[in-house]
């Protein structure tokens, strides 16, 4: 048969009483510690901007009984330091020397706490001079399409480019920026989607947007063929050529097959060209396609011709 403690109440209330008090003798002593705090950079001009990303947090050496250590530990404001009075050393560097912030950090100490020491030497910063310009977006796109299904047409980025502010030496070398990217898989139907602005981590760039919308239109595609007249360049009077059109064969969105017309395409042979390669045909290129029509070819792909001279 097991037996029953029965622990008297008294006991848990000297127990938690004696805890009390040692926490309370233990708290009231003097202790240093090591205790790190945010920084916080103020008063930059409005005509600077801080290139790089700064230090962010600093350890101070703290003298002071365990209850007001532990309350700094917990709730203490970030340390600011005036960026006027950072001292120039090349360039765009400059420094915090911490002996030199002792007494403007201890100000900004709870009563009571002492600071004995800064942990690190200096505080190094780049401060350069704030510039702002346009940069284009860049889309990284990886997509698949059910079998029969394409681009309608070229991916439209709302907004293509935004405005950013930065070191104006930074920004004078920064042309673009990429987006995330996006990996859409057997796609039927147009998409919208939202995707994030890639900064460099290591400058400090502002802009007005961080995110853009990419849409992707979408279409069943079909083989679309088309006769076009065939314009010959640099030609000699009395040239004839052979075929007068071309038919040129291309894909298209079901949408727009009944869009495409002779008129919006522009076939070209140079004369000139086969003339000074001693050939004895003249090859037709594409000058103007409409940009709703991919996978165009042209048949033939060679236009025989005579001279009569």
């Amino acid at each position: 048969m097991k037996k029953k403690f029965n622990i008297p109440k008294t006991f848990f209330g000297f127990l938690t009483t004696s805890i009390f008090f040692w926490l309370l003798i233990n708290l009231s002593k003097e202790y240093n510690a090591e205790v790190e705090y945010d920084i916080e950079y103020t008063k930059l001009s409005l005509q600077k901007t801080l290139i790089s990303t700064p230090v962010k947090k600093i350890t101070l050496i703290l003298k002071s009984s365990g209850y007001n250590l532990f309350a700094s530990g917990l709730t203490h404001k970030p340390i600011q330091l005036n960026l006027n009075e950072a001292t120039k050393k090349k360039g765009n560097e400059y420094f915090f020397l911490s002996k030199n912030l002792l007494p403007k950090i201890q100000n900004q100490l709870k009563s009571g706490i002492q600071l004995l020491e800064i942990k690190q030497d200096s505080i190094p910063l780049k401060i350069g001079v704030l510039s702002s310009k346009k940069i284009s977006l860049k889309a990284d796109l990886n997509v698949t399409f059910q079998l029969g299904y394409d681009f309608s047409k070229p991916i439209t980025i709302t907004p293509d480019s935004i405005i950013v502010s930065g070191d104006e030496t930074y920004l004078n070398n920064l042309h673009s920026l990429n987006l995330e990217k996006v990996v859409l898989e057997n796609l039927s139907e147009n998409k919208n989607v939202t995707t994030p602005i890639i900064f460099p981590e290591d400058v400090q760039l502002k802009a007005n947007h961080k995110s853009v919308n990419i849409q992707i239109s979408v279409d069943k595609f079909t083989e679309g063929e088309i006769e076009v007249p065939v314009v010959v360049k640099n030609a000699p009077k009395g040239i004839n050529i052979f075929p007068k059109k071309v038919k040129i064969i291309y894909k298209v969105g079901l949408k727009n097959f009944n869009d495409i017309t002779p008129d919006l395409f522009k076939v070209e042979c140079d004369y000139t060209q086969s003339k000074d390669n001693g050939i004895n045909y003249l090859t037709p290129k594409l000058k103007s396609v409409p940009d709703l029509v991919t996978l165009i070819r042209i048949v033939p792909d060679k236009i025989d011709f005579l001279t009569y001279e």
